[in-house]
This record gives structure tokens, C-alpha cells and sequence, in this order.
């Protein structure tokens, strides 16, 4: 992946992705349980995303003559940020100790690009 690539960029070489994006912006906390966390709700579709996109893509999903950036860790950096995102935070959940290092990650993948 020699140039940048943003995510509406990868959702045009797989449309999936939208599907996938739709169900992100489908988990809402209502705030009638107790707590609610994101990484819980995170987990399955992180999975379902390791499959559209990144280098778990080509086990999945091989297609011949797709484009490489589709299988390039770099993409499923770039989708995970834009997805994980949209997500509402944590609430009373226990996850808040780990909140730093999630922005600290996030920013360490964008310098990276």
C-alpha cells in the first residue's frame, strides 16, 4: 500500500464494508443496564472485519485479481479506526483503565500511515 487510502476508498473495493459499518452504527447504549462496554460489542465485528479486510482476508475471502490493498494490514488499520469509532464509550464497565492505551494505539497507527 504505497499511498494513503481512506475508508470510503475501501468500501468502494468492498462493499461489505458498509454492511459491516451499518452494524456498527446500530449498537447503541440505551443506559438501561447497569453498564454497558464497547469492547464486548466490539469483538464479534472486529472478527467480522478481520475477514473484509488485512491479511486474515486472503483465508477467507480468496478472490484472484482483487486488489492487494485489500490484504494489506495497513487497510484493516485504517477501517478499524474508522469503525471502532463510532461505537459509543464504555460505561461503568471496567474497560476505562484500558481507554489510554486504546488512544494510544489509535494515534501510534496513524503516525504510522
Amino acid at each position: 500500500m504505497d499511498e494513503a487510502i481512506d475508508f470510503r476508498a475501501l468500501v468502494a473495493l468492498e462493499p461489505a464494508l458498509a454492511e459491516l459499518e451499518a452494524d456498527v452504527r446500530a449498537v447503541r447504549d440505551d443506559g438501561t443496564a447497569p453498564f454497558f462496554c464497547s469492547n464486548y460489542e466490539w469483538l464479534p465485528l472486529d472478527g467480522r472485519l478481520k475477514t473484509l479486510v488485512g491479511t486474515d482476508r486472503r483465508r477467507f475471502r480468496p478472490r484472484a485479481g482483487e486488489p492487494p490493498v485489500l490484504h494489506d494490514g495497513r487497510a484493516y488499520e485504517v477501517a478499524y479506526l474508522a469503525l471502532s469509532r463510532l461505537l459509543p464509550p464504555c460505561r461503568a464497565c471496567g474497560c476505562r483503565r484500558f481507554h489510554a492505551w486504546r488512544a494510544e494505539e489509535a494515534e501510534e497507527a496513524r503516525r504510522r500511515r
